[in-house]
């Protein structure tokens, strides 16, 4: 059940997350100029209501951000066949650590998934474990942790010591929920893979939660992250 206190919480976090694009966005307007106007119509204040909020976000997201989350669903099109689908999943967003200033560039473009995320506890201090997500340099090594149910968490990295140093950092950061994992004796498994991925450092910008994994494509939250 979310309480009143739940949602003032969660409330703040939204609004500082959105606020600081919007600023990162306008950071050059001249004063009453009609750019100056919609910086500051878009900016979410303590006294709007959800749905006034929801509409500020979407209208960024959609027409001047490039993100646009709500059209590009953020669910791994491999949920159809991987053992583990239908079960809790984490599925963070990144982006390019470094944009330039074309909105092409200011997308989330690659979905990593962590199996049986611990979301257990408050929101806020949910929004604490996200934190820990680290950036990372993606690249041709495919670095696998294998959970107790089979379940996996993948990442292609530039190299066997990124890969490893991003899986330990969510071991120990204790993001996974310990009963499918011993973190006193658990396996990374690392090697190259063919093709020439790009080597980039990314970010984490969002992240949806899927309790019951492709049970349900709906999330039963949506974080920003940035």
């Amino acid at each position: 059940m979310v309480t009143v206190r739940d949602w003032r919480t969660s409330q703040r976090y939204i609004r500082i997350g959105h606020n600081k694009a919007i600023r990162n966005y306008f950071q050059t307007v001249t004063r009453n100029s009609t750019r100056e106007s919609l910086r500051n119509s878009l900016l979410i204040t303590s006294f709007d209501s959800a749905n006034q909020m929801l509409i500020k976000m979407q209208y960024f997201n959609q027409y001047l951000s490039g993100i646009k989350t709500d059209t590009i669903p953020l669910i791994p099109e491999w949920w159809q066949v991987r053992v583990g689908s239908d079960r809790p999943q984490l599925v963070v967003a990144f982006r390019p650590k470094n944009r330039s200033n074309e909105p092409k560039n200011k997308a989330s473009k690659w979905a990593l998934t962590i199996p049986h995320f611990d979301a257990s506890g408050s929101q806020t201090n949910i929004q604490k474990k996200l934190k820990l997500i680290p950036e990372y340099d993606k690249g041709n090594y495919q670095g696998m942790l294998t959970l107790k149910d089979n379940s996996k968490l993948i990442i292609y990295a530039k190299s066997i010591i990124e890969a490893e140093r991003f899986i330990k950092k969510i071991v120990t950061s204790n993001l996974i929920d310990k009963k499918y994992l011993d973190k006193t004796n658990y396996d990374i498994k690392v090697g190259k893979i063919k093709g020439n991925y790009k080597e980039i450092r990314v970010t984490p910008t969002y992240a949806k939660y899927f309790s019951t994994g492709q049970q349900n494509l709906q999330p039963d939250w949506v974080s920003f992250i940035e």
